[in-house]
């Protein structure tokens, strides 16, 4: 302000004068005191409301990650403690793989289901003049029947399995037989090198037999085993599996059966229990199997609805299945980078492989603690990690300070895959916690939303599942931290808790204990809990819960508890909140009424875009003062709201506050959609000449501003909102 401003009024809160439309409610009695101390003043919103050193815009982007996350999978249902059934690929339970011939019974459906996948030709062809053929790719992607259909093909039937323990280092002529082929995936064994598969070739030529190796990629080597005896492997498309599947599974029950299991397939409520974008080859047959069962009566809708609901649970019980090869350094490499994704689902590409080498190194150490782990340069792709954790990358962007760039995000491809990875090592492997829990902790320290919100969230996820362990080891230590950002994210995973109604009514007794405890860290952290407006049964308790936090110890809090107040006026846009804040005005107590105070000029000053947990009425508020937007949303509510802003204008030590909140609308109006509300809100804030005059000289201000001048027009428009406001 400069010389033009008017002076501040003296005193206490005033009480707003008498009239039709704006708010009648008495404030205290006013007073007219002498200037107040600088530390007596009721300052505007922080810089800075979430600790650390966040760019500008990290609130906003903040609260967009936060709602964005938990509208993905958030809400979900995680997945449940249970038996987990690993299916092969002929959709059925799995069962070991024995040596010896293909019964004949398998070669007849292998003959009838079996769709030839992208380069199958090229397969037979290096086959045909190869004799061995390595086949690079996931399991479950339909490598086996490709192989036994390939050795089918050219051996009419003469097909044998090998047993997985096989050493082909030490296979002879005597163990294969003339023209028969031979499919084999190793176990523990693993792969000859190439002199050795050059070795198996000579064996098989001399007895004009067939091999075919089934190999899969090293964690995060895309390019891995790429010798000219290896071809990398593409499934079959998911619909030709299945519908192949399908047609053998209903062959005896006529067309009818077989086009009420296909249009159940198409149903939008089974797809979306599968929860994966695309099913694999071996997925999508035991796909086919339970529609068939469907058809048949053999399963009710919501019993197939179950088990379709199993194959996310299945894929992560397959990537964290137990043996002393999973907790190599490769393999916990991968096991973090799928962890990774599920934890920072959408996020950018290089944050989440960073976010990934960081835990696989808290997994290495909890493994060996001895170790010294470092980081592979080369011998890592990007790729083949996607591919190995059934990840997309997608072209997004990302917000540096107030503006969006372009990355490449990553997510799984499916959305039930994230809360099946984090409910499997959660219900299944006790051991991971510790090294997860340490590593969600340190994302927090990340400056960027898209990375610590994110990890909050999936936090939140962990602690609905084991509610005690979680907040015993990871949320109370956070919640008494000193750091500001620490205790929003334990507020955060206390907000996404509290949405289970397994753990809520825990969750709300723990928040209410907080809120009247004696460290002031866990007082604060109960009130960020409060503020997103879910802590409570009802809203006389938040606000009687965050009026004791704002007012004890002479208000230590004072200015953290109303920026909550805002945050809970906006996800409850109610009157009772507006009345609450004109109690606490019209209180005698000094506490009460600088907490009143405070809250109104944040409820002016935050933006609707900073608020965690918004009313759906104001959704398509974006950058809106909360305030307007509430005036906007509640039209009945805006006498009321303007009759808080003008108690704190008439009082000096929240004058300076007001007036500045009042000058940043003004200054950024222009062009904005709630400009024509702004016009509306200023006559409600004319009780008298001297409040005209101090609107208008604002005005003045701005319009004489050397650098930032109002344009003409707009001048106009707020001069003649002001000008036409009537006066008792």
């Amino acid at each position: 302000m400069n010389a033009h401003s008017p002076q501040p009024p003296q005193g206490n809160p005033q009480p707003q004068q008498p009239r039709p439309e704006p708010d009648k409610a008495a404030g205290a009695e006013p007073g007219t005191g002498p200037e107040q101390p600088q530390s007596d003043l009721i300052g505007g919103p922080a810089a800075d409301p979430l600790g650390g050193e966040a760019l500008p815009g990290a609130a906003a982007a903040a609260s967009r990650i936060y709602r964005s996350t938990l509208s993905s999978h958030g809400s979900g249902t995680l997945i449940s403690a249970g038996s987990i059934d690993a299916v092969n690929i002929y959709g059925r339970r799995a069962e070991r793989l024995l040596a010896g011939p293909l019964p004949e019974d398998e070669l007849r459906r292998l003959r009838r289901v079996f769709q030839e996948p992208e380069g199958y030709g090229e397969y037979r062809e290096q086959l045909r003049g190869g004799r061995l053929l390595v086949l690079l790719g996931q399991p479950g992607t339909g490598r086996a029947y490709t192989a036994l259909s390939l050795l089918d093909d050219l051996t009419r039937g003469q097909v044998s399995r090998l047993d997985p323990r096989t050493d082909l280092d030490t296979l002879d002529d005597d163990q294969i037989g003339a023209d028969h082929g031979y499919a084999l995936e190793p176990s523990s064994t693993g792969l000859p090198d190439e002199t050795g598969l050059d070795r198996l070739c000579e064996l098989l030529g001399r007895k004009q037999a067939y091999a075919v190796l089934l190999a899969t990629p090293e964690p995060g080597d895309v390019m891995s085993r790429s010798g000219r005896h290896y071809r990398a492997h593409t499934p079959a498309a998911q619909n030709a599996v299945m519908e192949g599947h399908l047609a053998a599974e209903l062959e005896d029950g006529g067309p009818e059966s077989y086009e009420r299991a296909r249009a159940t397939a198409l149903d939008p409520e089974v797809q979306e229990a599968t929860g994966l974008d695309e099913l694999r080859p071996a997925e999508a047959a035991r796909f086919a199997a339970l529609l068939a069962r469907h058809s048949r009566d053999e399963l009710t809708h919501d019993e197939l609805l179950a088990e379709c609901r199993k194959f996310a649970e299945n894929q992560a019980a397959e990537w964290f299945a137990g043996g002393v090869r999973s907790e190599t350094p490769e393999r916990l490499r991968d096991a973090a980078y799928r962890i990774a994704v599920a934890v920072l689902d959408g996020a950018s590409l290089s944050a989440v492989a960073e976010a990934a080498e960081v835990l696989a190194w808290e997994l290495a150490v909890t493994v060996d603690p001895e170790a010294v782990p470092g980081r592979p340069l080369f011998s890592d792709g990007v790729d083949a990690r996607l591919v190995s954790a059934r990840a997309v990358a997608e072209p997004g962007t990302e917000e540096v300070g107030t503006e969006e760039v372009p990355v490449r995000t990553v997510r799984f491809g499916g959305e039930a895959l994230a809360p099946a990875v984090l409910g499997h090592l959660w219900q299944h492997r006790h051991n991971a916690r510790g090294p997860v829990l340490r590593w969600l902790a340190g994302l927090c320290e990340d400056n960027r939303p898209q990375v610590w919100v994110r990890a909050a969230v999936a936090a939140g996820q962990l602690c609905r599942l084991d509610c005690s362990h979680t907040v015993h080891e990871l949320v109370q230590p956070m919640a008494r931290a000193e750091g500001v950002r620490r205790r929003v994210f334990a507020a955060t995973v206390l907000d996404v808790a509290l949405r289970s109604p397994e753990v809520g009514t825990a969750i709300r007794a723990l928040v209410g204990s907080w809120a009247g405890h004696e460290n002031e860290q866990l007082r604060w952290t109960a009130g960020a809990v409060l503020g997103r407006g879910r802590a409570t049964p009802t809203v006389r308790e938040a606000l009687d819960l965050l009026g004791g936090i704002g007012v004890r110890d002479e208000g230590s809090l004072r200015a953290d508890t109303a920026a909550q107040i805002a945050h809970f006026a906006g996800a409850h846009p109610e009157g009772q909140t507006l009345r609450r804040i004109r109690a606490w005005l019209s209180d005698e107590r000094r506490p009460q009424q600088d907490l009143g105070l405070q809250s109104t000029v944040y409820l002016a000053a935050v933006p609707v875009s900073d608020l965690w947990n918004r009313h759906q009425d104001l959704e398509d508020y974006g950058d809106w003062p909360l305030m307007l937007a509430l005036a906007a949303v509640r039209p009945a509510l805006a006498a009321e709201l303007a009759g808080l802003l003008w108690t704190a204008l008439q009082t000096s030590r929240s004058y300076e506050a007001a007036v500045d909140t009042l000058f940043g609308w003004l200054r950024g109006s222009a062009d904005q959609p709630w400009a024509a509300w702004l016009e509306r809100f200023l006559p409600l804030l004319v009780l008298s000449h001297d409040d005209r005059n101090r609107l208008l000289s604002l005005i003045k201000d701005l319009s004489e501003d050397p650098d930032q001048p109002l344009n003409e027009q707009q001048i106009r428009r707020l001069r003649g909102a002001v000008q036409g406001a009537s006066t008792p």
